[in-house]
């Protein structure tokens, strides 16, 4: 009888075998090479945070303002229309004072191209034909008339004042700019 009050001898497996291992060890495991996928991707795909010339934009951002300043005194607005099929772009400006003989305009929009957006800047030189009207080339411009871009952000510029928007369906329908306020 004595036999019988012992426990069974319990057969031991190996320390690799054991159900518990793999709930204590497996989790912070897990975690380890998540982070360290997480901290490859960070690094192979980073996004450039700060601009290549910050410093220059930061002084820039100064005479903006005083450009859109110079643009609400001078009470400038711009009505601008595209004409695709002809390849020209006329540009209506009002406003106090007088208007110099060239306006640079600059277009940007998105382009999708692979696995990134970037943004296309495009600059045309507007030259005056009549007092307050001034015409461009499109033809001046690559891939100008694309029809697939639907939404440009506009900037009328001089060395004195700006005036700046956004044009949506430029093929379709003119656009109004105000100064800012």
């Amino acid at each position: 009888m004595e036999a019988s009050l012992m426990p069974p001898k319990s057969r031991r497996d190996t320390w690799y075998k054991e159900p518990w291992l793999l709930l204590v060890a497996g989790g912070p495991a897990f975690v380890v090479c998540a982070s360290l996928y997480t901290g490859y991707i960070a690094m192979h795909g980073a996004d450039k945070v700060v601009a290549e010339d910050y410093y220059k934009q930061g002084l820039m951002i100064n005479k903006d303002i005083q450009r859109d300043a110079k643009a609400r005194e001078l009470q400038l607005n711009a009505y601008i229309n595209a004409d695709f099929a002809k390849g020209k772009i006329v540009l209506q400006v009002s406003g106090k004072g007088d208007l110099p003989e060239t306006i640079q305009l600059r277009l940007a929009s998105a382009a999708v191209g692979g696995n990134s957006v970037s943004e296309v800047i495009r600059r045309l030189p507007m030259k005056r034909t009549a007092t307050g009207q001034y015409e461009g080339d499109l033809k001046l411009m690559p891939n100008a008339g694309e029809q697939a871009v639907k939404l440009f952000h506009i900037k009328l510029e001089t060395t004195d004042w700006r005036l700046t928007g956004d044009w949506f369906d430029p093929g379709q329908k003119p656009v109004q700019l105000n100064a800012a306020k």
